[in-house]
């Protein structure tokens, strides 16, 4: 087999790659945040954008508004229903002196011949071709119309018409008026445009009638057809686009169906500007990041081998001499000084740490050995307790089912408390667990017939074995004769420590409710196991009342 060497690592690329992987987390966070702040300018960009849409809008629709209402009341005029050209004329030119951002206000009647214009002298002027013309009569009611280049003035204009009623509220005939888009475009300038915005204020079939900056570059033009579905959108919204002028914005638009009136308005902000002062602090960031790496590397290079190299060295020569026999070999260093020396002080106290190791391995073995032995004792003691009571219970027992049924319970109270003693690892338990596992088989969901109340009191193993084996009994005999063996008794365990010295225990087992109890005329093994295991024991005692209202048992036993 060929043996495949591996390239060598110096110490010093080491630390150089270690440098570099260290600045990775850096380099993450950078650009986590470059990407969240564009994301977050992004958003805030575009609902600018809407929101000076929406503005626009709103101030487009307070102009077309006043002029509705100016045509309105034009329209009520008797001059202008009376048709009659000169004074009608008179009005007329009164009406646009004071309203500049008007254009040939025009009086139509219904055969489409211009009937009242301030130039235009006769009638021999039709309209009837007009959409606007047509609008108006068709809905019967005011409309804005396309942008249009007037027939007589020549000039560019956004018509606007209102029906002229009679005095009966028939239509007799139409009001136009346009609106001067010249007029308008000075209107927009006076707006505070950032650099690189635009405006831009369409007809409902997307012919530009305002737009800033360029004005007399786009106005009269149409909308691209990449961008027309913007116009007939269904609601407003934002969207990044490369205008018309070659700028990239990001547009906020409010489409003609949306707008009351049926013009199409859309604000844009350059995204170059927006993004200006991000731009800027991202190549700064960019600029200190080459900085700080910069000077990661080069002090990595510089103090590497006398921060790293020497330490390390005198570890090697320290395990060197070390597998060379030199058990009296050490580095000499301080754990305090640093990560390295913390190491080195870590092999100065390998063999003392071997040694102690060994001494706690054998003090483990003999541990083990004593815990089997007590264990031992644990299990002789446990099975000679089974032994007495298989022999009393067969003893006292009529047939082989009472037997059985009394070797089983008792044996199951034993286990019980085996497994409460077993989870403390058999250094105790508490009074209550013992007496909770005790009564459980005897308990039922829905009943309240047994009442535990007592403090938490820790009990020694050969205690809690005697207290369970104990209750056990008590409990048995209850269901046979006592509190258990009807529908209304009940029983009350209560228990407390005494102040003697040592202290002791006092448990009290009180039945009432059940059958009339009269005292046996011998003594069962209940009774015999209650005062042996008590009395005999543990050195406490046992006594029992046979009271007519029912049984009462009151239990002592020392807990040292």
């Amino acid at each position: 087999m060929v043996a495949i060497s591996r390239p060598r690592l110096s110490l010093r690329v080491r630390l150089l790659l270690l440098t570099a992987v260290a600045l990775v987390p850096a380099l993450v966070i950078l650009v986590y945040n470059e990407v969240a702040l564009r994301r977050s300018r992004e958003a805030e960009v575009h609902a600018l954008a809407l929101r000076f849409g929406q503005l626009a809008s709103l101030e487009m629709q307070g102009v077309i508004e006043g002029i509705e209402g100016l045509l309105l009341a034009i329209a009520h005029a008797p001059i202008v229903r009376s048709f009659d050209n000169e004074t009608c004329r008179n009005y007329l030119a009164d009406v646009q002196a004071q309203s500049p951002h008007l254009t040939a206000v025009t009086v139509i009647d219904l055969q489409g011949a211009i009937r009242c214009r301030v130039d235009v002298a006769g009638t021999e002027q039709r309209v009837e071709d007009r959409p606007y013309f047509k609008d108006a009569l068709a809905t019967n009611g005011f409309v804005v119309g396309e942008y249009t280049v007037g027939r007589v003035s020549g000039k560019a204009a956004l018509p606007l018409a209102t029906p002229i009623r009679d005095n009966n509220g028939a239509v007799m005939g139409v009001l136009v008026a346009g609106l001067d888009l010249d007029w308008l475009g000075r209107r927009l300038r006076q707006r505070d445009f950032a650099r690189g915005s635009a405006l831009t204020i369409a007809d409902r079939n997307g012919v530009i009638i305002a737009r800033e900056p360029l004005p007399e570059r786009f106005i009269g033009t149409r909308i691209p057809e990449p961008f027309l579905s913007l116009v007939h959108a269904a609601s407003p919204g934002t969207q990044e686009v490369t205008s018309q002028d070659g700028t990239r914005r990001i547009i906020g638009y409010v489409p003609a169906a949306v707008m009351q009136k049926g013009l199409y308005v859309s604000s844009g902000i350059s995204r170059d500007e927006a993004f200006l002062t991000i731009d800027q602090a991202t190549r700064r960031g960019i600029a200190l990041a080459l900085v700080g790496a910069a000077i990661a590397f080069g002090a990595a290079w510089v103090f590497g081998h006398r921060v790293v190299g020497r330490p390390v060295e005198r570890l090697v020569n320290t395990i060197r001499a070390w597998r060379d026999g030199n058990r009296a070999a050490r580095t000499g260093m301080f754990a305090k000084a640093g990560e390295l020396e913390a190491v080195g002080a870590a092999i100065d106290g390998l063999m003392d740490e071997l040694a102690v190791r060994q001494a706690d391995r054998e003090r483990s073995e003999a541990r083990q050995r004593l815990l089997i032995n007590e264990l031992n004792h644990r299990v002789k003691n446990t099975l000679t307790t089974v032994q007495s009571i298989a022999s009393q219970s067969l003893r006292n027992a009529v047939t082989a089912a009472d037997a059985k049924e009394a070797i089983e319970g008792r044996l199951f109270a034993l286990s019980r408390a085996h497994d409460v003693l077993t989870r403390e690892n058999w250094e105790g338990a508490d009074v209550s667990e013992i007496v909770e596992q005790a009564v459980a088989p005897y308990s039922s969901r829905g009943e309240d017939r047994l009442h535990l109340k007592g403090p938490r009191v820790r009990l020694p193993p050969r205690t809690a074995l005697s207290l369970a084996m104990v209750l056990q009994e008590l409990a048995t005999n209850a269901v046979k004769y006592g509190a258990l063996s009807n529908a209304a008794g009940e029983i009350r365990i209560t228990w407390d420590v005494s102040n003697a010295e040592p202290p002791h225990i006092r448990l009290r087992w009180q039945e009432s409710g059940g059958p009339s109890v009269q005292e046996p005329n011998r003594k069962g093994f209940g009774s015999r196991l209650i005062e042996r295991s008590l009395a005999g024991d543990l050195g406490g005692g046992a006594h029992i009342t046979f009271a007519p209202t029912g049984l009462i048992c009151t239990l002592d036993a020392p807990l040292a």
